[in-house]
């Protein structure tokens, strides 16, 4: 999948451009231009298909196993989308493409069709991308079946190459057409405030179309996502029951269909009318009942702490912050508006990859603690295990209830509740980590390494101590946010009343 920060990258490499075009340094026909992207992405893709090759080379005599195979995919793929990254920066400011479809194709009057026109050739890039890996994926697909054999889960059928390749665009790039539905609500609303005299505010008022996305983003990505109800039964109940207890509300819980391909749990949306639990296929396959309330009880933790208002702070925060100083250098400096806005782009983009990886890092150990702490909870009350188990959900018929062991929450012994709710969540990472053929010590952009996350979670559980620290590393993490859009909302007023 496509990952946020990739995304984030992409929209405001594009937005920047389009904010303020350069005429490329080489001139070139067009021909020759549209040649030259296409033979630059061509180029890429040939090399991600030799590497994919030679993997499926190694696969098939043995040199590797599927786990080594797995995370050197994850690793290539990485490369080659990040590569596609920078190849759309070098269409726009080197190659001239932007510049010969903004003003030689006459694109400029018409909202979102260059930024359509520009993401053309990476969309394409990452489709072909993914449809040259699939036989890899068939490869391990293969391995593994003949590893589990007469295993306790089932083997599920892959999806075909075309199946794949439009699940990845549904998880990843259909985003991007989300997104840039900014540009058509940001239009008219520019257009009003230049009829009025208030231009300079246009910067402020575009939160206003991004808070309309933000709020109706997730009834949009549950029905793109294909999800389904989970049905009623022991296991819904018990989520419920933890969601209305820790006063976290919401329109569903649903599963996220991914052709048992990804274990994975989030919760979306800012307000209870529009917020969903989503707990993909083989998460609830894979876990046990426990374990999935453990994952579940994290989510919960999203959005107890509020954190996705904390992340749309952050943006916030980031936007501010670049409008302010950039518009403040303009007045200061005399920049051209075409150089304040690509000042106010790169402080806006170094803002949001440095400063909300931490949030959001900081923000994932908290809702780690949090399920931990649940956990703790019911292991301290005595609260023995439901009457069935993940697995026994099914969305074409009746759920199957078996008597489960019993307690199933129970310590071990010398293991206080805490130190309980720590190892059941940290065994719940670690399989869901395993299921996904992750490496421990990986850190994402927005996830700290799992391995970071148990050592956290271990040592919270076992000194209080640690748990002061932590909460004022919380503390402090929040109050740099809030400082942070107090400042760039004064710089930005401030900015504007002086150029106004």
């Amino acid at each position: 999948m496509i990952a946020p920060l990739q995304v984030i990258i992409l929209l405001l490499m594009v937005a920047a451009f389009d904010a303020a075009p350069q005429r490329p340094p080489i001139h070139l026909s067009g021909f020759m231009v549209v040649l030259l992207v296409i033979l630059a992405h061509g180029g890429l893709l040939i090399r991600g298909r030799r590497r994919f090759t030679r993997l499926d080379q190694q696969l098939r005599t043995g040199g590797i196993s599927s786990f080594e195979a797995a995370g050197i995919i994850q690793k290539t793929l990485r490369r080659l989308i990040a590569l596609n990254t920078a190849l759309l920066a070098a269409d726009l400011w080197v190659f001239g493409f932007g510049y010969l479809v903004k003003y030689h194709w006459n694109t400029a009057n018409i909202p979102m069709l260059s930024s359509i026109v520009w993401l053309i050739a990476p969309v394409l890039t990452w489709l072909a991308i993914w449809y040259l890996e699939y036989p890899l994926e068939v490869r391990i697909h293969g391995i593994t079946e003949l590893s589990q054999g007469d295993g306790d889960f089932p083997i599920h059928p892959m999806p075909s190459r075309l199946q794949y390749v439009n699940m990845q665009f549904r998880h990843g790039l259909s985003l991007l057409v989300v997104l840039l539905g900014f540009d058509l609500l940001t239009v008219p609303l520019t257009a009003l405030l230049e009829h009025l005299n208030l231009g300079n505010w246009s910067a402020i008022a575009s939160v206003v179309p991004a808070m309309i996305l933000f709020l109706i983003l997730p009834a949009i990505v549950v029905r793109y996502w294909r999800t389904t109800r989970l049905p009623s039964g022991p296991l819904r109940t018990r989520l419920e029951d933890l969601s209305r207890r820790k006063k976290v509300g919401f329109m569903d819980i649903r599963i996220w269909n991914t052709y048992y391909r990804i274990p994975n749990a989030a919760i979306l949306g800012l307000l209870p009318w529009c917020r969903y639990f989503l707990l993909t296929d083989l998460l609830l396959e894979r876990l046990e009942p426990r374990q999935v309330e453990a994952v579940f009880a994290h989510e919960v933790g999203h959005g107890y702490h509020r954190h996705i208002w904390w992340y749309l702070l952050t943006f916030t925060a980031a936007d501010l912050l670049g409008t302010g100083i950039s518009l403040g250098a303009g007045n200061y400096w005399a920049l051209s508006d075409s150089s304040a806005m690509l000042l106010n782009f790169f402080i806006v983009g170094l803002l949001l990859v440095f400063g909300f990886s931490q949030v959001s890092r900081l923000c994932e150990h908290q809702a780690d603690w949090f399920a931990a702490r649940h956990i703790a909870d019911r292991v301290g009350d005595g609260v023995q295990a439901p009457v069935a188990c993940a697995m026994a959900f099914s969305p074409h018929g009746d759920t199957d209830i078996s008597t489960p062991p019993a307690d199933e929450l129970a310590p071990i012994p010398q293991e206080t509740p805490a130190q309980a709710g720590a190892r059941i969540f940290s065994e719940s990472l670690t399989l869901i980590m395993g299921v996904a053929n992750r490496p421990r010590d990986r850190a994402g952009w927005m996830h700290p390494s799992m391995q970071n996350r148990v050592d956290l979670l271990t040592a919270l559980a076992e000194s209080p101590n640690k748990q002061k620290q932590f909460a004022r590393r919380i503390w402090l993490m929040r109050s740099a946010v809030l400082i942070a859009a107090a400042t760039g909302a004064v710089l930005t007023l401030w900015a504007a009343g002086v150029r106004g």
